[in-house]
C-alpha cells in the first residue's frame, strides 16, 4: 500500500509540474506544436539566385565632344538592355589617341574595340593588330553591300574587311546664296563643272570694299582639299600599292595649276591672306563666296554665323569626271580579343540601321548604311544631304599610305611655294615627289 502511495504521489507532483509550465498535457498537442515549428523554419529560407557572369567587352576611341560621349553612352545602354550577358567598358582616352592606341597594343592590353581611323589603319591591318570581320558578318547575316561600297572599300585589305565605318564626311561645295544673289548668278547644282567654277569665281569676286573684300573661290593650300582636283582630273597621289606617289604625273601638275590659278587671277584667296587661320570662318563672314569644306561646316555656321544662307552642291567635275575625297573612321575589332562574338554583337549593334538612323538625326555625323540615303532626314536637310552623296560620286579615301604624313606635309608645301613663292607649278609638285620618295625608302 505505501508503494502504490508513492507511485500516485509522484504522478499528481509531475500532472501539477508540467501544468505550472504551461506545457500541453496530451501527446496530439504536442505533435501539433512540433509541426507549427517546422512550418516557422521553412518560410525562413531565402532562395539566391547567382546571375551568369557577364561577358565583358573593352570599347574605345577619342572623345570628340560632351555631346557625341554622351549620343555614344546613350547607343551602349541600349545595347546592355537588349544584351544583359555583356557588359560594356567604354574607355576614351584623350591627347594623342593613336600613339596610347599602339601602346596599349604593344603591351596586350588593347580594348577588343576601337576606332580606326582611315589614315593609318593599314599598318595596323598588315601587323596583324585588326581581326578581319568577314566571318563573322557572314555569321551574323550582315552583307557588305548593304554599307556605301566606298567605305567599305576604304578598309578592304588583300580581299577582307576589317572595319566597319562608324561615320563619315565628304566634301560638298558651299556657296553664300546673298553672294549669288546680289550678282544676279543661278545657284550652282550638281551638275556644274570647272568651266561654271572659274565663270563664277570672276563674277563674285569684288574687292571695292579693302576693309571687306569678297573673292569668289578660296582655296587653301590643304592636303585634305586639293586632292579632290587631282582626282576630277583623272590623276591620284600614289600608285596602288602606296609604293610611289604620282604628284608629278601630268594630271596631278594640271590640278594643281587649276587649283593654284583661282588666287593667281585675283578671284580667289589664302585664310591667311584675309587674317583667318579656316576658310569656313570667311565663308560665315560672307568674304569667300565659294568653298570645298565637309559636313562639319554646317554646325559652325549654325552656332556662329546664323544668319548666313548658304546651300551645298557635290563639287564640281573636272575634265576626267566626278571627284572627292572620303574623310572616315571605322569601328575594328582587335585580334587577340578574346570574345570575337562578343565584340562584334557590339559592333553590329552600333553599326544597325536603327543606331545609325539616330546618330543621323542628332545632326553630328552621316551613316555609312545605304538605306539611310533616302532617309525623312536627308530630304529634309539637303546640305546634309550632298555631303552624303559625295560618297557615291568619285569619292577616294582619304589614305596614302605608310608614309601619309610626308604625303600631306609635302602637298601643303608645294602649294605653300606657289602661292607664297611664286614657285612654277611643275616644278613644286617635282620636289614634293623627290621628297615623298625619299620618304618612302
Amino acid at each position: 500500500m505505501k508503494s502504490l502511495f508513492k507511485l500516485l504521489s509522484a504522478l499528481l507532483v509531475a500532472a501539477f509540474v508540467l501544468t505550472a509550465c504551461g506545457t500541453p498535457a496530451t501527446p496530439e498537442k504536442v505533435v501539433e506544436t512540433v509541426k507549427e515549428t517546422v512550418t516557422v523554419k521553412q518560410t525562413e529560407i531565402v532562395k539566391v539566385e547567382v546571375p551568369a557572369e557577364k561577358t565583358v567587352v573593352r570599347l574605345s576611341g577619342w572623345a570628340s565632344s560632351p555631346s557625341e560621349t554622351a549620343l555614344l553612352e546613350s547607343l551602349l545602354y541600349k545595347f546592355s538592355v537588349e544584351n544583359p550577358d555583356i557588359l560594356v567598358k567604354y574607355e576614351p582616352i584623350t591627347g594623342d589617341y593613336k600613339q596610347a592606341l599602339l601602346t596599349s597594343i604593344a603591351g596586350g592590353v588593347e580594348p577588343d574595340i576601337y576606332y580606326v581611323d582611315i589614315f593609318w589603319w593599314l599598318e595596323l591591318a598588315t601587323n596583324d593588330a585588326l581581326l578581319p570581320l568577314d566571318d563573322l558578318m557572314a555569321a551574323s547575316g550582315v552583307k557588305k553591300d548593304e554599307f556605301i561600297p566606298s567605305l567599305v572599300e576604304a578598309f578592304t585589305y588583300n580581299g577582307k574587311l576589317y572595319g566597319i565605318a562608324k561615320d563619315f564626311n565628304t566634301l560638298g561645295m558651299f556657296y553664300n546664296k546673298d553672294l549669288f544673289d546680289k550678282a544676279g548668278l543661278a545657284y550652282p547644282t550638281d551638275d556644274w563643272t570647272w568651266t561654271e567654277l572659274k565663270d563664277a569665281a570672276k563674277k563674285l569676286t569684288d574687292l571695292s570694299d579693302p576693309n571687306k573684300p569678297v573673292y569668289g573661290f578660296c582655296t587653301p593650300p590643304d592636303p585634305g582639299r586639293f586632292p579632290a582636283f587631282v582626282f576630277q582630273n583623272g590623276g591620284t597621289v600614289m600608285t596602288p600599292d602606296f609604293k610611289d606617289t604620282t604628284l608629278d604625273s601630268e594630271a596631278a601638275v594640271g590640278a594643281a595649276e587649276f587649283y593654284t590659278s583661282f588666287r593667281a587671277e585675283g578671284i580667289g584667296a589664302l585664310p591667311s591672306d584675309l587674317g583667318e587661320g579656316w576658310q569656313g570662318t570667311l565663308f560665315g563672314k560672307g568674304q569667300c563666296a565659294m568653298v570645298y569644306e565637309g559636313g562639319w561646316l554646317i554646325p559652325y555656321l549654325r552656332d556662329q554665323f546664323p544668319g548666313t544662307k548658304y546651300g551645298v552642291v557635290m563639287p564640281p567635275a573636272g575634265p576626267k569626271g566626278e571627284g572627292n575625297l572620303i574623310f572616315t573612321v571605322a569601328w575594328g575589332i582587335s585580334a587577340n580579343t578574346k570574345n570575337p562574338e562578343a565584340a562584334w554583337k557590339v559592333v553590329q549593334f552600333l553599326t544597325s540601321e536603327a543606331s545609325q538612323k539616330t546618330v543621323l538625326e542628332s545632326g553630328f555625323a552621316l551613316p555609312s548604311r545605304k538605306s539611310l540615303q533616302n532617309s525623312d532626314y536627308l530630304k529634309n536637310n539637303p546640305n546634309s544631304a550632298a555631303i552624303f552623296n559625295g560618297s557615291f560620286n568619285g569619292a577616294q579615301p582619304f589614305f596614302w599610305g605608310a608614309v601619309g604624313s610626308d604625303v600631306n606635309d609635302q602637298m601643303g608645301k608645294a602649294l605653300e611655294r606657289v602661292f607664297k613663292e611664286n614657285q612654277p607649278v611643275a616644278e613644286a609638285m617635282k620636289q614634293a615627289a623627290e621628297a615623298i620618295r625619299k620618304a618612302l625608302k
